[in-house]
């Protein structure tokens, strides 16, 4: 073969012919530097030009003449996606088709192919350049090898066929022939020469030296010289250095130079396709690439026996009072907390993502479900611990999950990406609905996926008030140096229809979301005042507060003026505000803790963890007790260090004026610890447990 050294330029209309032998040389000599087998074909199948690689191929599995309709080679199948992949390209859109195509025979054509820009080789005749390439790109499952897609080019980064030396995706506009000793500063000048670039020609030159010989190498290099900041500016001009082959001795003929103009930065190109698939507040992936991602985790499903998949769905619970309460740059502050405590949590080996405001989704393998149910709530309690401070507030947050379970491959095999996250998001909607802050497993079905979109079961609606859904129980508050009762805290709990797989606290949590948990709080506290009326003891009562109620003007006009008739009974009631509450909303929670104390009344901060903010906060409030978390007790009891710091914060409270009150105490020797860091009171199973409230009724 000859190769014509110098400029050979492409015709750039599809109307203009290249009749001239010159032009149809360069179309053949093209077809003989490309690494993979070749050809132009129209699209009745009819192959106008081949490479000897085709012909080779063609040859070995039968067909001597390889100019013959590739129609009548092919199988009827194979014809079928061959000719899908060729109209689309005649319509202007480059293919990348992947998939077996056989010969008629029953041997392999190749697995992939690529349908570039189609030109005319003859008057009115426009055949498309088609590339064959035989190579595998892993597919894991003989389902997956079975299946064929057609798709642009424009979709295929981060595919090996995209590799330096492989398959021609576009047609060139000008090609340049180097002989082997040509220098680079001389293909540097002639490459600038061709495409009137006022790019530095040392520059090239240097990029040129350092090109390998007989490795195709890819640069690019700005459309005007310089990159000026603009769009128009950024266009750049690809230059492909592709070795040609030698004849007899020879290794290298020489180089040629296959040019592509105003083509997009391939720095922004790929910054842009990261985008596409990234969250630009969090930097997590976003719904687009997680889904992806699961769909190549469900490729490993198959083939790994050794754990299975595990796929969350995480809503944030309460995250639009942060954004009411803080602005939105707390929101957005909070969501990148989120997001970093999420990503932490999972870890290397599983992906955390963005898919929507407040919602979040991840993936990790998991060995069972009770494993899934461990990183859940892992996440959880991460969550926990966030704490964001906006000027005079300090926000927590917290989620409910919704896990998706998939132990194998046969309980996923009808599911995909989008599939398991629906299932999960299923599941996550559940928990919401039973009140939040909970983790939800649904184990995968093969069943299931079908089913996608289906409507999610009949759950509890919230709106509608109706008291005789409600009931109250007593817990007792043991004073620890007397051991005898103080006072008992009043409990809200469901009874009838609603108290089948529905807890008080997720009922309550529901009601807080559904805007009537003033109304929920006003009617406890008619109960517990009207109970206080009737009993003779002086037993402390106490109940909790929403900041709903705090804030309800209501709700403190009905407190007041039931005081107001019998002023004794304020020194019975203690009203707990939890720490969460006082935190988010510090101003409203003083000014109703000021409140409530002038008229008599006892108040309690519930939950609290021993937060710096709160303490400093109460030396100007007139609060009475402080009620431990749940678990910081227990915590204390197996770390000395810890031990030392709860019995300090015990002592710096009641030198505020604070007494403290432990809870969930369900062992004597959680209650002997606790007497011997003074602490003033306790209540949990050891000491009794809730009991129906017959002074309610």
């Amino acid at each position: 073969m000859q190769i014509r050294h110098g400029l050979v330029r492409v015709p750039q209309s599809r109307s203009n012919s290249p009749d001239d032998f010159e032009a149809a040389k360069f179309y053949a000599d093209l077809l003989e530097v490309l690494p993979a087998p070749a050809a132009y074909i129209r699209l009745d199948g009819r192959i106008l030009l081949h490479n000897t690689k085709f012909a080779e191929i063609c040859k070995s599995s039968g067909f001597e003449d390889a100019s013959q309709n590739l129609r009548d080679m092919l199988s009827e199948a194979g014809w079928s996606h061959c000719q899908a992949a060729l109209t689309m390209s005649l319509n202007g859109l480059p293919a990348l088709s992947s998939g077996t195509i056989e010969f008629n025979c029953g041997a392999v054509l190749c697995n992939h192919l690529v349908c570039t820009s189609f030109v005319s080789l003859a008057k009115d005749q426009p055949a498309v350049l088609v590339q064959f390439e035989q190579r595998t790109i892993g597919q894991t499952n003989t389902a997956a090898a079975r299946q064929r897609t057609s798709s642009p080019l424009s979709g295929m980064g981060g595919n090996s066929l995209d590799d330096e030396g492989a398959l021609l995706k576009h047609f060139p506009d000008d090609v340049l022939v180097f002989d082997p000793a040509a220098s680079s500063k001389e293909k540097a000048g002639r490459i600038l020469q061709a495409i009137d670039s006022a790019y530095d020609a040392a520059d090239l030159a240097t990029q040129l030296g350092e090109h390998p010989v007989g490795v195709t190498q890819t640069l690019y290099i700005p459309e005007t010289g310089l990159l000026q900041g603009t769009e128009t500016d950024r266009r750049m001009c690809e230059i492909r250095l592709v070795p040609l082959p030698g004849t007899g001795e020879e290794i290298e003929s020489g180089t040629m130079a296959i040019i592509r103009r105003n083509v997009d930065c391939p720095h922004e190109v790929a910054e842009n396709r990261r985008l596409a698939y990234q969250d630009p507040l969090t930097s997590l992936a976003n719904r687009r690439a997680f889904t992806k991602s699961l769909d190549t985790e469900l490729l490993r499903l198959a083939k790994d026996e050794t754990s299975g998949l595990a796929v969350f769905y995480i809503d944030l619970d309460e995250f639009k009072k942060v954004n009411d309460l803080g602005g939105h740059d707390a929101g957005d502050s909070m969501l990148q907390r989120v997001a970093s405590s999420l990503a932490l949590t999972l870890g290397e080996f599983g992906t955390a993502a963005r898919i929507g405001g407040d919602e979040f989704a991840g993936m990790l393998p998991a060995v069972n479900q009770e494993a899934a149910m461990a990183v859940a709530e892992n996440i959880l309690e991460a969550f926990a611990r966030i704490r964001l401070e906006v000027a005079d507030r300090v926000f927590t947050i917290g989620g409910s999950i919704g896990v998706a379970y998939a132990a194998d491959w046969a309980s996923a095999e009808n599911c995909d990406g989008a599939g398991l996250l629906a299932l999960a998001d299923r599941a996550c909607l559940r928990g919401k609905r039973f009140g939040g802050q909970s983790v939800q497993v649904h184990s995968v079905q093969a069943r299931d996926c079908p089913s996608i979109g289906g409507c999610v079961g009949t759950l509890p609606e919230f709106g509608n008030f109706q008291a005789n859904e409600l009931t109250l129980y007593s817990m007792p508050i043991v004073c620890l140096k007397k051991q005898k009762n103080c006072g008992a805290e009043i409990l809200l709990r469901l009874q009838g229809d609603l108290s089948q797989g529905l807890s008080s606290k997720a009922w309550i949590s529901a009601a807080e979301r559904s805007g009537f948990i003033a109304q929920v709080d006003s009617w406890t506290l008619d109960k517990v005042l009207d109970a206080a009326e009737r009993s003779p003891t002086r037993t402390t009562l106490t109940m909790n507060v929403s900041a709903e109620s705090a804030r309800d003007s209501n709700f403190r006009d009905s407190l007041y003026q039931r005081l107001s008739i019998n002023p004794l009974l304020a020194s019975r009631l203690c009203l707990e505000i939890s720490e969460k509450d006082f935190l988010r909303e510090p101003a409203d929670i003083s000014y109703f803790i000021k409140f409530v104390s002038d008229l008599g009344c006892q108040t309690a901060i519930d939950d609290f963890a021993g937060h710096w903010p709160v303490l400093s906060r109460l030396t100007g409030l007139r609060v009475d007790w402080l009620k431990l978390a749940a678990g910081v007790p227990q915590e204390a009891m197996n770390d000395p260090a810890k031990a030392s710091l709860l019995k300090a914060l015990v002592s710096a409270a009641r030198e505020l004026g604070l007494k403290t009150i432990a809870k969930h105490v369900e062992a004597r020797d959680e209650a002997e610890f606790l007497s011997s860091l003074d602490i003033e009171a306790a209540q949990g199973f050891y000491f009794g447990r809730p009991e129906p409230w017959p002074e309610a009724s």
